[in-house]
């Protein structure tokens, strides 16, 4: 997991660029993802924000195109995966 200090780095780069494209349907389909978990393909597997209201459990991780993660998203993911190796590789 990235560090503090590299979370507030990434958060105040301003060259990163948010490659959403909003649709009419945005406020019935839009969820707040709060990490990605996984990759596989052309997906990332995610773990979504807030509570299933029915089971007072949190929502099921799901798959979804890559191209539907913002680039904030991906650049955490990559970090994790990086940083993931190189412990790995400490041992």
């Amino acid at each position: 997991m990235p560090s503090d200090s590299e979370v507030d780095e990434l958060e105040s780069d301003s060259s990163l660029t948010q490659r959403f494209e909003p649709r009419e349907d945005d406020e019935e389909t839009l969820w707040e993802v709060i990490e990605i978990t996984a990759e596989k393909g052309a997906r990332y597997r995610v773990r979504w924000k807030g509570i299933d209201p029915k089971t007072q459990k949190a929502w099921p991780q799901s798959w979804v195109p890559k191209a539907d993660c913002t680039d904030d998203l991906v650049i955490l993911w990559k970090k994790k995966k990086k940083d993931k190796e190189r412990r790995k590789c400490e041992y």
